[in-house]
């Protein structure tokens, strides 16, 4: 069935080559029934962290999404030709390796070790190792050295799970891993956890969204992380349009109203000192110029 479609996507994607539109990408993802048609971009994002990357009524809304419609705009897509598709950190890795996803634009920290399943683009955010827990625990926690006999919920995959882990493997700290941020906060409410390791960004919008005034976020300010935009191994040429892409996204003023809107919604403003992020130049090959001559720019 996969075979099938992707070789409709593909007349589809000749059709409009023929007709002289753009849009039509090196790596073409296909809809379901009933979505829109044609050569699609499909993007790797969370639905559990509000006002990064949240799902609400149907919709996706938060920061990560509006880098992700951003850059698929840059790179030649109509918002209607965005497929975005849930994971959790955990999935990211094998859904770009598998093709599922074209890129990810999901918390994703390009300081990690990705062992070379992934290329990442950026950054276009730079965020702080928080902690987020019940305001009565305030006394006792006030940073990760004040963890041992305590238990930590960290979500799989993320780059707070490998940081909580590298910080506590001395002491006796408990990690308890879940899959979502949902599951940690759960913990976190009835007591299984004494904290959940995150970011001050997912922090913020964790505790917007689950009675904030029984919540406090405690920052770990030595450690910092920055995120960036991962496609699979091995397309220079994709980060490099990217990068071109985000800063642009600076260049404009895109990415500062983007920010403003993340604060409006969950109160969390980006530390001036580190943002706007610079993402790193990469000049694509004059091959990776002449495929986006000939096809209007866009490549995923």
């Amino acid at each position: 069935m996969m075979g099938k479609a992707r070789y409709v996507a593909a007349a589809a994607c000749a059709a409009l080559l023929a007709a002289g539109a753009g849009a039509c990408g090196t790596s073409v993802s296909v809809v379901t029934e009933g979505a829109a048609q044609g050569p699609t971009i499909a993007i790797g994002v969370a639905a559990d962290q509000p006002g990064l990357g949240y799902l609400h009524g149907g919709e996706y809304s938060g920061f990560d999404i509006d880098v992700a419609k951003y850059v698929a705009k840059t790179l030649g897509y109509a918002e209607k030709q965005i497929v975005f598709k849930q994971l959790s950190p955990a999935m990211r890795a094998s859904a770009l390796t598998d093709g599922t996803v074209d890129m990810v634009v999901d918390s994703f920290s390009m300081d990690g070790t990705h062992d070379g399943e992934a290329d990442v683009a950026g950054p276009y955010l730079t965020v702080r190792e928080a902690l987020l827990i019940r305001s009565d625990s305030a006394s006792e926690i006030t940073g990760t050295d004040s963890l041992s006999d305590k238990t930590v919920c960290a979500v799989a995959g993320s780059a707070a799970d490998d940081n909580i882990r590298n910080r506590t493997k001395n002491t006796r700290t408990t990690v308890a891993e879940r899959d979502t941020y949902p599951q940690c906060m759960t913990a976190l409410m009835i007591g299984e956890a004494d904290a959940v390791a995150a970011d001050d960004a997912i922090s913020a919008g964790l505790a917007s969204n689950n009675t904030g005034d029984h919540l406090k976020i405690v920052d770990v300010p030595d450690t910092t992380w920055s995120y960036g935009i991962a496609v699979k191994s091995g397309q220079d040429e994709l980060v490099g349009q990217i990068d071109a892409a985000l800063r642009a996204m600076v260049k404009d003023g895109s990415w500062q109203k983007a920010a403003a809107d993340m604060g409006k919604s969950i109160g969390y403003t980006p530390d001036a000192s580190m943002n706007p992020p610079k993402a790193t130049a990469k000049a694509p090959s004059s091959g990776a110029s002449a495929a986006r001559k000939s096809n209007g720019g866009a490549r995923a």
